[in-house]
């Protein structure tokens, strides 16, 4: 028999912090993971696109492509 006083009250629960959807990390870290290895893949290749000024004997068409660049190398002397 329950008497007023005793009467069950229902505590709201409260969602577990540590719950994780495994699927939407797992996904979200895969993405993560691609980009960062295709953002170190292209900073590699670009700096080994780069000019060389020390190696001037080679003239690759990368090189020739910066030397038209450069101040110096402009028709009459250049340099500032």
């Amino acid at each position: 028999m329950a008497t007023p006083t005793q009467v069950t009250t229902k505590v709201p629960q409260e969602p577990d912090p540590f719950y994780y959807d495994y699927d939407t990390v797992q996904t979200v870290g895969m993405t993560l993971a691609t980009i960062l290895f295709l953002l170190g893949i292209l900073i590699i290749v670009s700096k080994k696109m780069k000019c060389r000024k020390a190696d001037s004997r080679s003239e690759s068409p990368t090189c020739k492509s910066c030397k038209s660049e450069l101040p110096s190398s402009a028709p009459g002397g250049g340099g500032v």
